[in-house]
């Protein structure tokens, strides 16, 4: 399976250049790590998600915390866009789950933020018999060069991060902290932040019988 990886469009039009960036690097699914918008609406959110989807790839997605908080659960209306906050789902053998938001920001003034304790809340949902292969996550788990800040600090989820090594998926597909973009292990997990998109920025991601590996890339 080959994953094309985006997150933090905000309303950029480079999402235009997703689906033939899709064509060119052979992928079979996109995942989108949420800030889809740049504070918009689900309206807006939807409208860049079927731009994506043009590709003819299954989209999934999770919001992030610069999206209007009514698409932590919305459902489009088109087959392919699967929202996959607090979900787990079934592809090609492998179980997907997904977290939106962030954790409460240093200017608490975006729209989806979350304290640690609701984070561990929310994780609790998706944890069952099967456990998650994939966990999309807007927000990256603490102590990983995917959620460094330009200071250098770890600014990331505790409960992310234990929600990890709990469950050990082979893959957190993650955005949200922009200077961040890296590939880097957390035990045997494979943490992905593939930078902004706004910013031409994404990943490819293939997973097959010899493991996970991951390509920082840029939009074609």
């Amino acid at each position: 399976m080959r994953i094309l990886q985006i997150s933090d469009i905000h309303s950029s039009r480079m999402a235009e250049r997703i689906p033939k960036t899709v064509e060119e690097k052979g992928c079979d699914i996109v995942f989108v790590a949420g800030d889809i918008t740049n504070f918009g609406t689900v309206e807006e959110a939807e409208k860049i998600l079927g731009i994506i989807a043009g590709s003819g790839r299954p989209v999934f997605f999770v919001a992030g915390n610069c999206d209007p908080p009514a698409l932590l659960n919305h459902r489009p209306m088109n087959e392919r866009i699967v929202n996959l906050h607090l979900m787990k789902y079934s592809f090609a053998g492998y179980w997907l789950a997904g977290l939106g938001g962030s954790l409460v920001t240093s200017h608490g003034m975006t729209l989806i933020e979350l304290r640690e304790e609701e984070i561990t809340s929310m994780l609790s949902n998706i944890v069952g018999v099967e456990k998650p292969s994939i966990l999309l996550s807007h927000n990256p788990p603490y102590g990983t060069d995917a959620d460094r800040s330009m200071k250098g600090e770890h600014i990331g989820s505790y409960a992310v991060r234990e929600f990890v090594e709990r469950e050990a998926p082979i893959l957190v597909s993650c955005g949200h902290i922009h200077e961040a973009r890296s590939i880097s292990k957390l035990g045997d997990t494979l943490v992905v932040n593939a930078g902004p998109a706004k910013s031409g920025y994404c990943a490819v991601i293939e997973i097959g019988p010899d493991g996970v590996r991951a390509m920082l890339e840029r939009l074609v």
